[in-house]
């Protein structure tokens, strides 16, 4: 399976919801649009579906938790998929994928929405901070992964964790840009990728050790 170019492009459009786009758009081509979203939607889940049985078995993530392409109301503004094992399926932190208009990301985070309903702690997952060098030295290409507060927008440019790691006012910095929520770290895609089940596996094994490590 390949990562195109359309993949990204498909979320390039001024407005989402289902009723602005009826006053814009004909119902002929509403549906148009519909059916183009279901297709790549398609791709998106035989795509993360692939990943997890290519995943190693300890992990235990044959089930990840795939969105749908719709809330109901509007169109996505990007896919998303989470990889939870199965033992702490109701665990804050997550391995996750997401795609959208600017880049295809596997990563690691904190999933704030109905956190008091599941378990792990913020201050806990954020202590992972203090692990990120002696982790790095496992990552093969570490020029790939970037690190970012989880509230700062998806499509902004996040910073490169080679720059992170090699700045020792870094971490201050990111703590403070958090406002007390948490970061994210994880792997970014800009352009079409062959094989990208394959980088999409070996991406998720690096991320592993931190996300174990909070089990």
């Amino acid at each position: 399976m390949e990562l195109m170019s359309d993949d990204f492009q498909l979320f390039e459009r001024d407005f989402f919801a289902f009723k602005q786009l009826k006053e814009f758009y004909s119902i002929e081509e509403v549906e148009q649009i519909k059916q183009e979203y279901k297709e790549h939607w398609q791709k998106w889940k035989a795509w993360q579906q692939a990943v997890a049985k290519e995943l190693p078995t300890e992990y235990h993530m044959e089930k990840p938790k795939i969105e749908s392409w719709t809330n109901g109301w509007n169109l996505r503004n990007h896919f998303w998929s989470a990889y939870r094992d199965l033992q702490h399926r109701n665990q804050n932190a997550c391995l996750a994928a997401l795609l959208n208009r600017k880049q295809f990301q596997v990563y690691l985070m904190f999933q704030h929405y109905k956190s008091d309903e599941r378990a792990g702690s913020l201050a806990e997952y954020n202590k992972l901070l203090t692990s990120l060098h002696e982790w790095s030295k496992g990552v093969a290409n570490i020029e790939d992964y970037y690190i970012w507060p989880q509230v700062e927008h998806e499509l902004d440019d996040h910073l490169p964790l080679t720059e992170f790691l090699a700045d020792n006012n870094q971490p201050q910095k990111l703590q403070a840009a958090m406002q007390d929520r948490s970061f994210q770290l994880g792997k970014l895609t800009f352009k079409a990728t062959p094989s990208i089940v394959q980088e999409t596996v070996r991406t998720l094994e690096e991320l592993a050790p931190l996300y174990f490590a909070l089990s």
